[in-house]
């Protein structure tokens, strides 16, 4: 008597779990649904293409509500005119665990033309949704093109990253420095906070005789200690002609180099200018559009440098300022300039009103200044001064633009920049 009462209730005990068994693929076949937006379908044709052999004599069939609950994670094909959805996670589960049996004729469908209503793929793509169900995975289209598809999203995910770089930069701390400075241990000057270098290239005409002494020098030591460097000429162009030459003579120096900060024009009132022909308004904005553009033409960020009274004056035009970066030398505790955003302050040299002219391990007084741009990620993300662009679209455009017109995204720069070169008479100033 005991061993029967032992028997039946081994035997309630396997109806019990086959009862449980049944009732959770009957429970989750009819919570898990293939999604469709599509009105046109019968629901004839809905459930035939929602169909899934279980086994050699049984069907499953699954209706295509409007909503899917809960939602896929998995979406419909992109290309499809419709938003179809279906888990295929979920099957392959129920597969797998020997539930229901997927054909393999099934387990590798991957018809685009199926508009999306049904498109299950093969087990390798499904094994990738169950490892990271968080994920995005395309139906509706092979393997391959779902690839394609997701490296296309990390690329633009990529692109954005560097563009939300660029929009939260605040401020840097650099030098400018020539032959008179010396020999700087930029290692130390790193050190005490600075990030960049603008170093001088020469003066004038494209002469050795005139190239700065330590340039090179400067240079290699800036890359070495992993400062950003860019460089500038002194300008003694007194025509468009000389201009060109001190073009040239930039050109020169920066060769095969790569330099991630501004080429600056550096032209100021001297003895020599008003010697020689002191140059009308007109024509200083001939000599500095010259040099500008021309090295704008050779594929490097050009930036004008230069103080109030010429800024107000002859250089007030919207060829200048609303074209190319202002580098403002103005040594004061407030930077006055109030027309343009500027890109970069020179805020002390000799004379500091914010802090001392010094740097802490380093000998004689520097010329101190603040860039507003993060000019090392924007020169290396559209691709100025012989680096290979980070962002597609090219080398960014100088010219000012209208308020309605945008420029391969650089309008998505924050309002300090108001697109990459330039100040571009936007309003959202």
């Amino acid at each position: 008597m005991p061993v029967i009462k032992r028997l039946a209730a081994v035997f309630i005990s396997i109806l019990t779990v086959f009862s449980c068994v049944s009732a959770f693929a009957a429970e989750e076949t009819d919570h898990y649904t293939i999604t469709s937006t599509s009105a046109d379908h019968s629901a004839d044709e809905e459930n035939t293409l929602a169909q899934t052999q279980a086994s050699d004599t049984e069907q499953i069939y699954v209706k295509a509500p409007k909503e899917a609950s809960p939602a896929s994670t998995i979406l419909g094909d992109m290309d499809s005119d419709y938003t179809a959805t279906i888990d295929d996670a979920y099957y392959l589960r129920l597969h797998y665990a020997g539930i229901i049996t997927l054909t393999s004729k099934t387990m590798a469908r991957s018809d685009a033309d199926l508009d999306g209503t049904l498109s299950l793929i093969d087990a390798s793509y499904i094994q990738e949704a169950l490892a990271h169900p968080n994920g995005k995975y395309y139906v509706g289209m092979d393997v391959t093109s779902a690839k394609k598809a997701k490296a296309a999203d990390d690329e633009k995910a990529r692109q954005q990253s560097i563009i939300d770089e660029i929009n939260s930069f605040t401020r840097s701390k650099g030098v400018d420095i020539s032959e008179h400075n010396g020999i700087v241990d930029m290692k130390k000057l790193k050190a005490q906070g600075y990030s960049f270098v603008i170093i001088r290239l020469g003066w004038g005409d494209d002469e050795i005789s005139q190239d700065d002494r330590y340039f090179e020098t400067n240079v290699k030591n800036a890359e070495a200690a992993g400062l950003d460097w860019g460089a500038y000429i002194y300008s003694y162009a007194l025509n468009t002609s000389q201009a060109k030459n001190e073009v040239k003579h930039t050109l020169r120096l920066l060769k095969d180099k790569k330099p991630t900060m501004p080429i600056a024009f550096d032209w100021e009132e001297d003895d020599y200018k008003e010697r020689n022909g002191y140059p009308t308004d007109a024509g200083l904005r001939d000599i500095c559009r010259t040099y500008l553009s021309g090295i704008k033409d050779a594929g490097y960020y050009p930036i004008i440098y230069t103080g109030y009274d010429l800024l107000k004056g002859a250089l007030n035009h919207p060829s200048i300022i609303d074209t190319y970066d202002i580098w403002y030398a103005q040594w004061s505790s407030t930077c006055d300039y109030k027309d343009r955003p500027v890109g970069i302050w020179q805020y002390g040299g000799s004379v500091n009103f914010i802090e001392s002219p010094n740097i802490s391990g380093l000998s004689g007084e520097f010329d101190k200044n603040y860039a507003y741009k993060n000019y090392p990620l924007i020169i290396k993300a559209y691709g100025y001064n012989n680096h290979n662009a980070l962002l597609t679209g090219g080398v960014a455009s100088t010219a000012a633009q209208p308020d309605n017109v945008t420029d391969d995204g650089h309008e998505n720069l924050p309002k300090e920049c108001n697109g990459v070169m330039g100040d571009s008479m936007r309003k959202n100033k």
